[in-house]
């Protein structure tokens, strides 16, 4: 009998561990307007380029790219000191802790800039389901280098896994050879990491990926998008994958169409893999009248309709562009969101509760120092609400307009 009530002991116990876990892993996380994530130094820091990942237990991880301005006293020291601040929230973004910080550890550069962070869903390699996998650009006048860090204890501490690609310093003028903007994915077994690439002879940037199956060997350059003309400079790439087993690929597109407001034009590409974009030319998204302009983010929801809903972000609107018609070219609506307007801000579908939309915005690119201290921000809306939501009035001429132009330059 004793036995018999241990085991029933043991077994509660495990049961309640299990509702426990999954009361967490789906928790109401609350509507919020402009939550402050991280408040800078006014004055002498910046927070951009927000990435996140929503951990299986529902702790959410937000980095960024840290920069100084003022000081230290020279560009060298502070390249060095660059770092992404980890931040964590248990209850749905209402509260944060800033956990850690991902260094660098091998180049002593520091991590300049553009973080990307994913949690393994399976195992890769030595690294267990659970481990966080972050990849940065750590840069200096010497070269840029796509790292990627590991955290087995859920963001608390970080160790080097292995480099990606290695690209000269950073430079954004053709001809230079440096690499930017990591982007990570699970695919097939695989770990692929996407980035935009300035070494290839024949495009001033090209979007490309290479994959490894066990986070530390990486196979060859793949391209992703790689237009024929060689100023054409696409960058920034982010994916999702859609309901319909098909992927899209968001980018940033300076020398692609416009309407003439956008200076960095956003496109997609469609494709049956993560591996396969570069069978798909990209068009343009454009919204009763109103086109997305550099750094775009892209996710996908369930909620909106039969076939979901796309929402892609960009640095130069507020609000959001998004398709209910998987991504077809007349399906684009721009709609009106709380959210600020950010360099590179992500957009986030918690996993359980597909009827919300977050945005996390830091400052804008080339924000004056008024500005480049703004807070790291998380805003949680009703994305079901943007659906029904009437568009705002025509900007400018609409979708037409972009295939008329083609079918009159015979392209």
């Amino acid at each position: 009998m004793a036995n018999m009530a241990i085991l029933k002991s043991v077994f509660l116990a495990l049961g309640l561990s299990a509702i426990l876990s999954a009361a967490q892993n789906n928790q109401n996380y609350p509507y919020l307007n402009g939550t402050t994530i991280h408040q800078p130094r006014r004055g002498v820091e910046e927070l951009t380029y927000p990435r996140y990942v929503e951990l299986l237990d529902g702790t959410i991880l937000v980095t960024a790219s840290h920069g100084t301005f003022g000081q230290p006293s020279s560009q060298a020291a502070a390249v060095a000191a660059a770092y992404f601040p980890v931040f964590a929230s248990s209850d749905g973004g209402a509260s944060w802790d800033w956990i850690s910080n991902i260094t660098d550890q091998v180049n002593g550069w520091g991590m300049g800039a553009q973080p990307a962070l994913m949690e393994l869903t399976e195992p890769i390699g030595e690294y267990a389901e659970g481990t966080i996998l972050a990849a940065g650009n750590s840069w200096s006048e010497n070269g840029t280098h796509i790292d990627v860090y590991a955290s087995m204890d859920k963001g608390s501490s970080w160790e080097f896994v292995s480099n990606v690609a290695k690209g000269n310093a950073p430079n954004t003028t053709n001809g230079a050879h440096p690499i930017w903007e990591p982007y990570l994915m699970l695919y097939d077994h695989q770990l692929i990491c996407y980035y935009s690439d300035q070494r290839d002879p024949l495009h001033g940037q090209k979007l490309a990926h290479q994959v490894t199956t066990d986070a530390k060997s990486w196979g060859p350059v793949v391209n992703d998008v790689a237009y024929p003309t060689y100023s054409d400079r696409p960058g920034m790439t982010i994916i999702t994958q859609l309901p319909d087993t098909t992927w899209i690929l968001v980018h940033e597109y300076p020398g692609g169409y416009t309407l003439g407001l956008a200076n960095y034009p956003v496109f997609y590409h469609i494709a049956p893999t993560p591996l396969d974009f570069i069978t798909d030319p990209g068009r343009p998204i454009i919204a009763n009248g109103f086109q997305p302009s550099s750094s775009p983010y892209v996710v996908w929801s369930s909620c909106g309709g039969p076939n979901g809903t796309i929402v892609v972000s960009d640095a130069d609107h507020s609000g959001v562009f998004i398709n209910t018609m998987l991504g077809d070219e007349t399906g684009w609506r721009y709609k009106v969101t709380e959210a600020r307007p950010a360099y590179s801000r992500a957009l986030a579908v918690w996993r359980n509760q597909p009827k919300k939309l977050a945005t996390i915005s830091g400052a804008m690119y080339g924000d004056g120092e008024t500005n480049r201290s703004r807070p790291l921000s998380l805003w949680v809306e009703d994305l079901e609400g943007l659906v029904r939501q009437n568009p705002p009035p025509e900007g400018r001429t609409p979708i037409q307009i972009y295939y008329s132009q083609l079918d009159r330059d015979g392209a």
